[in-house]
Formats: C-alpha cells, structure tokens, sequence
C-alpha cells in the first residue's frame, strides 16, 4: 500500500476558514487598540502560529501576543467563529474513500488542538479525534515539526516512506522534510503554487480528489 499514512493540514487544506480566521484576528486587534484593524488579506496569517503572528506582523510583545491570542479566542471559540468554515470541495468524499481503503488518517495543525478537535468533531469526519494534534494551550508544541513527530511517535509509526503529509503553505512542506516524510502541496489554499514548489512538495495538486491518484 502506498502511502498507508496520511497526515492533513487543517486551514486551507480541510476548511476554508478565511473569513472566521479574519473576523476573528480583527476583533483581537479592535480590543488590543489597533488603529486600523481591518485587514484585507488574510491568507499570510493563515498558517503560522498565531502568536507568532502577533509579534512578528503586528510588532507585539510576547505578552502583548498572549493578551492577542485571549481575545482571539474569545472571538473565535467563545463567540462560535470556528464553527462557521466550510470543507473543501471534495474533502469529505476523499476522506471517506482513504478511511474505507484502511489507511491511518491523521491532521497536523498549528492550531490549538483542543479546537482542531472540536471542528473535525463538527464536522464529522471519518478522522479519529485522538488523531487530530496540534498547538496545546499555552501556545507551545507550535512548530509543524514537533506536531508531526509527536503524532507519528505516538501511533508508533516507524516507517517513515509509508507517510504523506498534505497541506496548503510552505510550513506543511517543510515540516514534512523536517520530519523526512513526502508531502503534498494543495493550491486551492492559501499558500501559492510557487510557494509549494519552492517549499520542495513532493507532488502538487489542484483539487483534493486528486490525491487518491497519488496513492494508488
């Protein structure tokens, strides 16, 4: 079997989460008084931790970062954001069809896990929920890296030419070769096929269906 083990980004890869990731930051930077909080693109920010996002794009303090991140979650968990993306075309069939040929499904995402839980939950994937890895909540375990070999130690998965990792920014490409796994770069996400291809992605792919071609 051919890449037996699939790993899933999460935004931009599973959901298109554009909209509740934007209207959750501009809620954070209103209550942090930036004085202009709207943003107008939104799919830089999609991707790398979020409070790395804080201080390296909004020139925030690790602290001020922390604070950020608090009223991000207010927006976006407390007040239901994360609920409102959508899947992909073609992501719960795809999904189905590799759970059905008795492959490991598992999400490698910058997200707070406890959150990356709870939208596969939502979302009724055919994805196990002790499966789905990300940030923990004081914001460590946020390097695509560490994600990715927590999830495979964890499962006791030793072959490393069994795994594919597929996501939609140059973070899931090199996290993967980090790792030493092959990856698949997405280009219906946020990040560019430029940005894939220079990341080094093993295979590039338009739509998600396209990945049952890969693995055959």
């Amino acid at each position: 079997m051919k890449y037996s083990h699939i790993l899933f980004d999460l935004d931009g890869t599973l959901i298109d989460s554009k909209e509740t990731v934007r209207c959750s930051f501009e809620y954070a930077l209103g209550k942090m008084h930036v004085p202009n909080p709207k943003i107008i693109d939104i799919e830089p920010l999609i991707g790398p931790p979020i409070l790395k996002t804080f201080q390296e794009v909004y020139g925030f303090s690790l602290a001020e970062a922390r604070q950020g991140y608090e009223f991000y979650l207010e927006e976006y968990v407390g007040n239901g954001q994360m609920y409102q993306a959508q899947l992909y075309q073609g992501v719960k069939e795809t999904v189905h069809a590799l759970y059905t040929s008795g492959r490991f499904l598992g999400v490698a995402t910058t997200k707070n896990e406890n959150n990356a839980r709870k939208i596969i939950d939502s979302l009724k994937l055919d994805i196990q929920i002790d499966r789905v890895y990300g940030t923990y909540n004081d914001g460590t375990r946020s390097n695509k890296k560490e994600i990715i070999t927590d999830l495979l130690e964890d499962n006791d998965v030793q072959d490393l030419a069994d795994v594919l990792m597929v996501g939609d920014r140059h973070y899931d490409i090199i996290g993967a070769s980090e790792v030493g796994i092959d990856s698949v770069g997405v280009t219906y996400g946020c990040g560019s096929e430029d940005e894939l291809r220079q990341a080094g992605a093993t295979h590039l792919i338009a739509s998600i269906n396209e990945l049952l071609k890969i693995i055959k």
